[in-house]
């Protein structure tokens, strides 16, 4: 049974879908109408946690694209609802995936995804073009997550988002 649930895990939280998701993230940061042009390096530790934690994925289905990274964490605090604990251990769950991130980064900087500028420490995308074929549903709905995600940060200084997501950046 742990046999079966470690590959199911694997199938899931690999680099290659983690390289896809990054990349995913930093063209939907780029895209957006903000002042930033691309995001720093340490902002890329958020989104593998985000997005392959069930919980806050649909979360964040369940906010519109045009509501921001606050809407978004509001949604963890009413008392119906009541999950503020999935925020406060956001920073846990980063450091669960810092490998996975580091991964996967390196994939995507591999496969010419993304590049990262060491003079500034920022992410750059060799493209913002959405892949368009041969993606399942749950892999689509996991891109959309992670440039919903980057629109959502790319307007906030990484201090506003380490406070709205009770993180350290």
């Amino acid at each position: 049974m742990i046999r079966a649930l470690n590959k199911e895990v694997n199938n899931v939280q690999n680099p290659a879908l983690g390289a896809l998701l990054l990349w995913r993230f930093v063209a939907g940061f780029e895209s957006s109408e903000s002042n930033r042009k691309h995001p720093d390096l340490p902002l890329l530790f958020i989104v593998l946690p985000l997005l392959f934690h069930d919980e806050t994925a649909k979360i964040m289905v369940a906010t519109r694209g045009s509501s921001g990274l606050r809407a978004f964490t509001d949604k963890f605090s009413p008392s119906a609802v009541s999950k503020n604990d999935l925020l406060v251990s956001l920073n846990s769950k980063i450091n669960c995936t810092k490998d996975l991130t580091l991964n996967s980064l390196m994939l995507a900087v591999a496969s010419n995804l993304l590049i990262i500028n060491v003079d500034k420490a920022t992410v750059i995308p060799l493209s913002i073009t959405p892949p368009k074929a041969g993606l399942s549903e749950s892999i689509k709905i996991l891109i959309t997550l992670a440039e919903k995600l980057g629109t959502w940060c790319a307007p906030l200084t990484n201090h506003e988002i380490g406070l709205t997501l009770k993180i350290g950046l």
